[in-house]
């Protein structure tokens, strides 16, 4: 029987153990720019490319920002359910909302789960550890090299990223995943009116 865990807020302190929420609200460090008509932050998020220097075992890796379109998942009585987990060893990994289908209201509203979890000792994903979140269409992520999580996962509606994170090519350098026991996600403090469908 799959455990359950319950979906928490997405906030900037705590996603820290796994990485930077890219957003305006909340950060400290706002200045002007664009003669008093924008509002800018730097430095939002670490990125990170681990294969930067000489190694004879790591092939040299290349920037790739790239869009995903990615189709909502299936629920069922407002539950999702986890099985697999993935990880960029080498190179953290960006993930900014551009695109939610058929939005056209409040824009803090949910729009996409962050699932994450711990490097356990036997250097697989410790599940004592793992976490959900919902992001808004006004969030972006950015997870650190290395950071367990689950492939990006949309709710009711399809959602388009552009992402970014360094690539060479060799599968497992690039991305390794990890087939987990199931993990249930309920969705309902936070993702109202769900769908109804098979996990």
């Amino acid at each position: 029987m799959p455990f359950q865990i319950t979906i928490e807020p997405l906030t900037i302190e705590s996603f820290k153990p796994y990485g930077d929420v890219i957003q305006l609200e909340g950060n400290k460090n706002v200045i002007i720019a664009n003669q008093g008509t924008a509002k800018r932050v730097n430095h939002v998020a670490k990125l990170e490319n681990l294969r930067s220097g000489p190694s004879p075992a790591l092939q040299g890796a290349k920037p790739n920002m790239c869009i995903f379109s990615s189709a909502p998942r299936p629920t069922t009585g407002g539950l999702f359910q986890v099985k697999l987990l993935e990880r960029h060893p080498y190179s953290s990994q960006v993930f900014m909302p551009i695109h939610e289908q058929g939005v056209t209201a409040n824009p803090d509203l949910p729009s996409y789960l962050v699932i994450v979890a711990e490097n356990g000792s036997d250097d697989l994903p410790d599940l004592r550890t793992i976490r959900a979140f919902a992001a808004t269409s006004t969030q972006g992520i950015n997870y650190k090299a290395n950071s367990w999580h689950s492939p990006m996962v949309t709710i009711g509606r399809r959602v388009d990223f552009v992402v970014l994170v360094w690539e060479n090519g060799v599968k497992l350098q690039d991305c390794e995943e990890a087939p987990i026991t199931p993990v249930l996600v309920d969705l309902k403090p936070s993702f109202k009116n769900l769908p109804e469908s098979k996990i």
